[in-house]
């Protein structure tokens, strides 16, 4: 976006927290930006205020602003159909619009005063639909034969730090039983690795950096944490064992005021148990490995034709009409 002549106010990493004790931690500094940030959209009265995603960051500035008689977007729904439903209160005294990356999120605001509207996911339009992974394989990774297996820990040190250990743990599994798989661990910095205990262990793991995309798009399976990453895989046409572990006392505050049985994106968006998961006290290396078999033995090439269609759903709209819908309420 700065390519593009954005004025950036402060770097995006600064609100670029999850969980519950992440943003805690840092709540000085958060509500410090925060405040700034009000003072200098108040002077300059802009025409619009697009909040992009972050909406306990974002919707406490479009409130502000709207009181002020400016009209308000959030870019990317808070996720109120998972947990904390509560929060659309919130929403209608912040937002004049909605525009949601999934379909199924319109349904949060059907009895809503807020209007929301379905403008697709960025990366349904970016990735292709038709690519040749043996052709990515081959040039990008050197493989001809071998089965290419994705290991992503997810991209915070808090993640690689919960799962890096167990995937390994599960490669070796999977290395017994199929000697000629290679597997490739992404991760947003090469350092990260450190923070896996025995990462030395593993000499046939590939790790390498800021390439995830390229390493979903060639691989035959992976094993991924919930999250981008899973809707990603989708998109790459790459059967995935979606994973997701936290702390036991952030687990045990959120678990109460989930609203979903299935929490990964494949999953909600084909409305139906396409990619096995495993949460919390279920992420062990026996268990992945178990979905691992399962998903090669019997539901691969279901998944497949499910993303398919999930490629074209999400790229039924897209950054135009997102253009055009801020576009009619200036």
């Amino acid at each position: 976006m700065q390519q593009e002549g954005l004025n950036s106010f402060f770097e995006m990493k600064k609100i670029s927290v999850m969980g519950i004790f992440e943003p805690l931690m840092k709540i000085s500094e958060l509500l410090t930006l925060r405040k700034e940030l009000k003072e200098y959209l108040s002077v300059e009265a802009p025409d619009i205020f697009i909040g992009i995603d972050s909406p306990d960051f974002n919707l406490a500035i479009s409130r502000h602003l709207k009181m002020q008689k400016i009209k308000t977007v959030q870019y990317v729904s808070p996720s109120i159909w998972a947990w904390r439903k509560g929060r659309i209160k919130t929403i209608e005294k912040s937002v004049d619009k909605v525009l949601t990356l999934f379909p199924f999120e319109l349904l949060a605001y059907s009895e809503s005063p807020v209007e929301a509207s379905f403008v697709g996911h960025p990366l349904a339009h970016k990735i292709p639909t038709d690519f040749d992974k043996k052709e990515i394989r081959k040039n990008k990774f050197h493989i001809n034969k071998e089965k290419m297996i994705a290991l992503l820990p997810g991209s915070r040190k808090s993640e690689v730090k919960m799962i890096g250990e167990v995937l390994l743990k599960t490669a070796k599994l999977i290395k017994d039983l199929e000697e000629d798989a290679c597997f490739f661990m992404p991760l947003a910095d090469i350092g990260h690795k450190e923070l896996i205990p025995n990462w030395e262990d593993y000499p046939w793991v590939k790790f390498s950096e800021k390439n995830s995309q390229d390493v979903l798009a060639a691989s035959h399976v992976g094993i991924v944490t919930s999250g981008t990453a899973s809707l990603e895989a989708a998109l790459f046409k790459t059967p995935v064992i979606v994973v997701y572990k936290t702390s036991w006392i952030t687990y045990l505050l959120v678990k109460p005021l989930l609203r979903i049985k299935q929490f990964s994106l494949p999953n909600l968006l084909a409305g139906s148990s396409i990619l096995p998961e495993l949460l919390q006290y279920e992420v062990t290396d026996k268990n992945i490995f178990n979905a691992y078999k399962d998903l090669q033995n019997n539901s691969s090439h279901h998944a497949i034709a499910a993303f398919e269609k999930i490629h074209s759903e999400l790229k039924a709209n897209g950054p135009d009409t997102a253009a055009k819908v801020i576009a009619e309420m200036i």
